[in-house]
């Protein structure tokens, strides 16, 4: 359990990043981008109707779920019987368990930031800017799938990282395994956790074989477990993704290998006609060069003047654009950085803890990032969110080792950095939680002509 005494800022931190994933949660009319597939397929699941998605479907259970759970309430309506159109649910029903989940992914960050590191600092600081990242809040406040890839993909090597210091038994392997399964099972790009994984496990084997470790107790407490770790993280999570499949495959009728082949050929033919307005270049990601306009709309209202002012009420899936620019320059540094300490540990034959968690977020970053170079279909920004979690955490680290810096200077770029993220978060939140602005305030933030 959290003490409040001695936890009350993470509290405070997580209860801001859940008032803004729930604030006004159901005022953006339903079927919002997305929500066209996810909700009308998890209503499907519910009233017994068959359908065919371009997903594993993991997060359509989860989404139907959300449904069914809204309407035990009394006062929910309609009843969820057959007939029942989607338009007529209250947007609440398939978005409130999306907002839990993004809240959920706070508190993760937290906990694998103090497994990395063991400073409260750090950790804190990474709490805050997952709490005020623009595109994990705004898909926490939608009925669509992407928010539980990145829940269950860090929950997944949290575990993982538990048992490999030693903190937890097989089991914490076998769940750390199983959430791997379960991380694709949302979207086939959670497998960047799955890679990653497995790279940290052969990284770490490396160094435990060839480099001694500068503490008394090795990072890999396990190390003499290299056969069975290697084959629980190779073969785990993958039949958990079959079993996973069961009820989905008894509900529609198909057999696994014809759905696999359909989802295949959706995301790889006629790649040119699917291009999407909103679609983006992955190595434009780190730089936010095109957030996507989940939702638009603009009226005129007559002010005290007797004049008419235009408002308008949008939605963009907008990333903090300070903590984006600035957690990517953090990846920058600590890749540099990470190269000079790998250099110095093959010399000495050494290397330190710090060293290994560097490279696990590293290579969670990477894992999840470069893989996109090789996708030819439509990509979107929303797909750098997995990785834009471990650069939350980059800079996380950077500033707090900046800030032990007993530089005047040093303490400056800190202070500023974090007023600038926060500053940052405000300026662009109407955007991104769907408050009414102005067109000239709202053209006002639109600095770039990509990003409208």
């Amino acid at each position: 359990m959290i003490s409040l005494k001695n936890n009350w800022l993470l509290i405070a931190i997580i209860f801001l990043g859940f008032c803004l994933r729930s604030f006004n949660l159901g005022a953006i009319p339903g079927q919002t981008f997305d929500e066209v597939f996810y909700p009308v397929f998890g209503l499907n699941y519910i009233l017994g109707e068959k359908f065919f998605s371009v997903h594993p479907p993991v997060g359509t259970y989860l989404i139907s779920l959300s449904i069914y759970i809204y309407h035990l309430l009394p006062w929910a309506e309609p009843a969820l019987s057959s007939g029942v159109d989607i338009l007529e649910l209250d947007p609440v029903s398939y978005r409130w368990l999306n907002a839990l989940a993004g809240t959920a992914v706070i508190y993760v960050a937290y906990k694998l930031c103090m497994e990395l590191f063991d400073k409260k600092h750090l950790a804190l600081l990474a709490a805050l800017f997952f709490t005020l990242d623009g595109s994990l809040m705004v898909d926490s406040r939608f009925g669509l799938i992407n928010i539980y890839l990145s829940l269950f993909g860090l929950l997944s090597v949290l575990f993982l990282l538990q048992y490999f210091k030693g903190k937890g038994n097989l089991s914490f392997l076998f769940i750390g395994s199983l959430l791997l399964g379960l991380t694709f099972s949302i979207k086939w790009n959670g497998l960047g956790f799955w890679l990653m994984s497995v790279l940290f496990l052969l990284f770490l084997f490396f160094l435990n074989k060839q480099l001694k470790t500068e503490q008394n107790n090795a990072f890999l407490s396990h190390v003499n477990k290299f056969k069975t770790n290697f084959l629980s993280i190779l073969l785990i999570p993958f039949a958990g993704y079959l079993i996973l499949w069961i009820p989905d495959l008894f509900f529609n009728g198909t057999d696994i290998v014809d759905r696999h082949l359909q989802m295949s050929s959706y995301h790889t033919d006629n790649v040119e006609q699917k291009l999407h307005p909103y679609s983006s270049s992955w190595f434009t990601w780190p730089i936010m060069l095109r957030p996507i306009a989940y939702y638009f709309a603009s009226q005129e209202v007559m002010i005290a003047s007797a004049e008419s002012l235009i408002v308008f009420n949008a939605v963009h899936l907008f990333p903090n654009p300070a903590l984006t620019l600035f957690s990517s320059m953090a990846i920058f540094i600590l890749s540099l950085n990470w190269l000079s300490s790998l250099s110095k540990a093959i010399s000495s034959n050494t290397y330190n803890s710090s060293f290994v968690a560097i490279s696990f977020i590293l290579l969670g970053y990477y894992s999840n990032f470069l893989p996109w170079a090789l996708v030819s279909r439509s990509a979107f920004i929303y797909h750098y969110q997995a990785s834009a979690c471990f650069s939350f955490i980059a800079l996380a680290y950077l500033l707090y080792k900046i800030n032990l810096k007993e530089k005047v200077e040093y303490k400056v770029l800190y202070i500023v950095s974090v007023i600038l993220i926060g500053a940052s978060a405000i300026y662009w939140l109407p955007i991104q939680i769907g408050l009414d602005i102005s067109a000239e305030h709202f053209q006002s933030r639109m600095w770039l002509d990509s990003w409208i």
